[in-house]
């Protein structure tokens, strides 16, 4: 008789791997990336004990968001990148990152902000 899969995810685990990896990379910044509910395992749970990255990365800006309002502050990109003009706004608003794939969001970009915005360039080198 199978009951399916299921995963078992300690928290003090990912704590102990963030040592690891901080002893590994050197002076290198860290970015945890937490998209989709971190993956099933709880954004919020797995953000709070990954305090000590230098930097989360979310999918989308309602995720960013739900970060903000729990109170992590740390510095959050946004891997799919804004949309419209009012998420464009909304991300330069709460310092998000933005990660640019389309010529419609380069377009996008073209329109004056009154504040800085932190962009990442996706570039497909023929690999996806």
């Amino acid at each position: 008789m199978s009951f399916g899969a299921r995963a078992l995810i300690r928290l003090d685990a990912l704590s102990d791997n963030l040592k690891i990896l901080r002893r590994a990379a050197g002076d290198a910044r860290l970015m945890a990336v937490i998209k989709a509910n971190a993956y099933g395992h709880g954004m919020l749970a797995v953000a709070r004990q990954l305090e000590d990255v230098d930097a989360f990365a979310v999918a989308r800006l309602s995720e960013a968001l739900e970060l903000r309002a729990a109170g992590i502050d740390k510095p959050v990109t946004l891997l799919s990148g804004v949309f419209s003009r009012a998420e464009l706004e909304s991300a330069a608003d709460n310092a998000f990152a933005i990660v640019v794939h389309t010529e419609e969001q380069l377009t996008l970009l073209e329109t004056s902000l009154e504040r800085p915005l932190t962009i990442w360039l996706k570039v497909d080198t023929g690999m996806n």
